[in-house]
């Protein structure tokens, strides 16, 4: 077993146990029922102008009410993003980590402290084995199915875009496309059956009545 990856298994395992914020994420136990990933951006946090910094004001605050409904149901979530400043950048991961603990101050607040804030990668560099963290979202969805100790076919993952990303040959946990809103009719209504649909499909991916 890679080093790299034994050490970053201890530290995290020591994470989930502490509720402890690291540069890369937080991991604790909250919910009990299955395991949803959230993409954070444009889904947690509205959708911003290419290069443009998210902000709290961002938080889409519908979307914290389904939140709600999810925690009151017992469901294990929390939310990943990608590493997207230069890796040597060091002063820009302090930064991210402090705006992650914003976040989650806010939704601890609001009653929906999440399971775990996770920061993943496109893919690995070249000749570099799969460490954590700096792992791939791939790495990252069955790596956190593994500690919190869940069935890959009760773990979803919610994600914008047009495309899913994972074939049958990946491990059967269930992708979600988050919806785009239609051009016509009301951007209010629009976003409530949305978030309907997508409670309504993340219940039957879990099992959930």
């Amino acid at each position: 077993m890679d080093l790299g990856l034994r050490e970053s298994e201890v530290g995290m395992k020591a994470a989930m146990e502490n509720d402890a914020l690291n540069v890369h994420g937080i991991c604790r136990q909250e919910g009990s029922v299955g395991l949803v990933i959230f993409e954070r951006d444009d889904i947690l946090l509205r959708q911003r102008p290419q290069f443009a910094d998210h902000t709290l004001g961002d938080i889409d605050t519908e979307f914290l009410a389904m939140l709600q409904d999810m925690r009151e149901l017992g469901v294990r979530f929390g939310f990943i993003w990608r590493h997207t400043t230069f890796p040597g950048n060091r002063g820009a991961r302090i930064d991210s980590a402090r705006f992650t603990q914003l976040l989650d101050d806010l939704l601890r607040v609001s009653g929906v402290s999440p399971d775990f804030w996770m920061e993943t990668t496109h893919s690995h560099g070249p000749g570099q084995p799969p460490r954590w963290p700096g792992a791939s979202e791939l790495d990252v969805i069955l790596k956190l199915a593994e500690w919190y100790e869940v069935d890959p076919t009760m773990t979803v993952l919610v994600r914008k875009g047009d495309f899913y990303h994972y074939s049958a040959a990946t491990p059967a946990f269930t992708e979600i496309l988050y919806p785009r809103l239609n051009a016509g009719g009301s951007r209010d209504s629009g976003r409530r059956a949305a978030l309907v649909w997508l409670r309504t499909k993340i219940k039957h991916a879990l099992k959930l009545p």
